[in-house]
């Protein structure tokens, strides 16, 4: 468990930012019987997720809203999914119209791949 500065340092943050972050509900803490607040060491990769996403143009609202989301995603019904999309792309490549069948599904299973990969992280 990490006090503020400590997660602050190895996040390459000030305490402010860590402090700010909190408050905005995008850091998760323990707080001791001293009151004191303890972080888990997996808030610096938070924190420098939040920054990466800072960096890409996202407001801190979009942010807390990805990391707040309850929807639940099943990996396995992605992976049948994925798997449905394979055989639906075989399929419609016997078709006639094989040029636009193949642009539609290669777009749909890279999505879901994307989703995969996203997820797993």
């Amino acid at each position: 468990m990490l006090k503020i500065g400590e997660l602050a340092k190895l996040a390459g943050v000030t305490n402010r930012t860590v402090d700010y972050y909190t408050n905005l509900g995008l850091l998760e803490f323990n707080r001791s019987e001293s009151n004191y607040r303890y972080y888990s060491r997996g808030m610096v990769d938070r924190i420098k997720e939040i920054e990466r996403f800072k960096q890409e143009g996202m407001h801190l609202n979009e942010i807390k809203n990805k990391f707040t989301s309850h929807e639940v995603i099943d990996i396995q019904d992605l992976r049948l999914k994925m798997n449905q999309l394979e055989h639906d792309i075989k399929h419609i490549a016997q078709s006639e119209d094989i040029t636009e069948a193949r642009s539609l599904a290669k777009k749909d299973l890279a999505l879901i791949k994307a989703l995969l990969l996203f997820i797993q992280n």
